[in-house]
This record gives C-alpha cells, structure tokens and sequence, in this order.
C-alpha cells in the first residue's frame, strides 16, 4: 500500500445501539449508532438522534470523530465541521452501505431486454458498481 493511500473500514450498525452524549448544557442527548468509520488512521462515528433536534433533520445523521478512552470502555467524541472531511467520510459511509443493501441483480433495470448483466460493471443506474455474478 502506497504511504499516501487512502485506507478506510467501515462497520454498520444493525441493531439499535445508542450512545449518550452531553450537549453544551451538559444535558444528555441519546445519539443511535448508524455506523463506525476508520479512515486514515481516524474513527469516526455516525449518529443519528434519538429523540429530534432543533437543526438537524429526522433523516439526518451528524458525524464524530472520536477516541477511546484508555483503561475504560468509554469513547471521547468531538464533533466534526471539516466540510471536506465530512464529505469523505459520508462519502465512505455511503459506499459500504450500497454494497450492503445492493440488491442490483434482484433490480429490474439489470434485466435489460430479458436478459441479465453479463458479469461486467452494469451501468443501468442502479447505484450498484460491482461485478454482477450470474
């Protein structure tokens, strides 16, 4: 691997995890863990509130970076505001949940005139870019 390649690993969350944080009141606010995102040496998580608030959507989830707290099972979470950093680690986020939820050879759009995809990248729009295995 190149020293300056990007490295990424993400792990989503299935179950429903929640993680407690304190705002600027120190008033707890319950935050469900949507995904974990390592990337370039970083961990970063992915978290969406579990009761709403003011600023952020009820489809929206907000990012952390955080670190583990040595000696204990707690987490120190900061949040991010790098716009481009953000970028990249949705960005992340967003590839590993389409190759888990990819459901492109099941998809009506890979089925062009009757026939299926023939093992190369399809292009039919599905969101999917891997190698169908028919």
């Amino acid at each position: 691997m190149k020293e300056n390649e990007n490295t990424s690993n993400v792990e989503i969350y299935e179950d429903d995890s929640v993680v407690e944080l304190f705002d600027e009141n120190e008033q707890p606010v319950q935050f469900r863990e949507i995904a974990s995102i390592a990337l370039d040496g970083k961990f970063y998580e992915l978290l969406q509130p579990v009761e709403p608030i003011d600023g952020i959507g009820e489809d929206e989830a907000v990012i952390f970076e955080y670190e583990d707290v040595e000696g204990s099972d707690e987490r120190n979470f900061t949040p991010l505001f790098d716009e481009e950093l953000l970028d990249r680690v949705f960005g992340e986020y967003l590839k590993a949940a389409s190759e888990l939820d990819c459901d492109c050879c099941d998809c009506e759009e890979c089925h062009h005139d009757g026939e299926t995809c023939d093992g190369e990248d399809c292009d039919c729009g599905c969101g999917c870019h891997h190698h169908h295995e028919h």
